[in-house]
């Protein structure tokens, strides 16, 4: 396992290991989109990751659903690279930003998102950031693992 602090970088997919979703629940091994890899503090935590979370759609009403959230971020099938794996169509969760420290998690590195896919959804968070939609999960950053990049 290596323990290096820079391996992943904006726009890299990345599947945690174990993490703390937004109402303190343990989930297992989930996909995520990098969107800042800066150390910086919230709420006085320290903090070196931000991501968003990745989803896929389980059916066609499940999509229809999903994509009528306004938050709900859409990833086209081909606009993400997958290492072995496919890059069938899905969804970002725009309105929930993720804090961790890579120190405290396990992930590996599964892709990445193109850099235009990037910069559309970056415009959406700050949209609704603006209009205060934006949830702030910070339940990960008070774990006392230790983790690091595997893979």
């Amino acid at each position: 396992m290596q323990m290096e602090e820079n391996l992943c970088k904006l726009g890299d997919i990345i599947v945690i290991d174990e993490f703390k979703n937004e109402v303190g629940e343990k989930v297992k091994k989930h996909s995520f989109v990098v969107i800042n890899d800066r150390g910086d503090y919230i709420e006085g935590l320290k903090y070196d990751l931000v991501c968003n979370m990745l989803c896929s759609f389980h059916s066609d009403d499940h999509k229809k659903k999903k994509l009528s959230y306004k938050a709900n971020f859409e990833i086209a099938e081909g606009v993400i690279t997958i290492k072995n794996g496919n890059s069938k169509s899905g969804y970002i969760k725009a309105d929930q930003l993720y804090y961790f420290n890579k120190r405290d998690i396990k992930y590996v590195l599964i892709g990445q998102l193109s850099s235009h896919m990037l910069n559309r959804l970056y415009r959406l968070i700050i949209v609704l950031t603006e209009q205060n939609k934006v949830d702030m999960i910070v339940t990960n950053l008070n774990s006392n693992k230790r983790g690091g990049h595997y893979g």
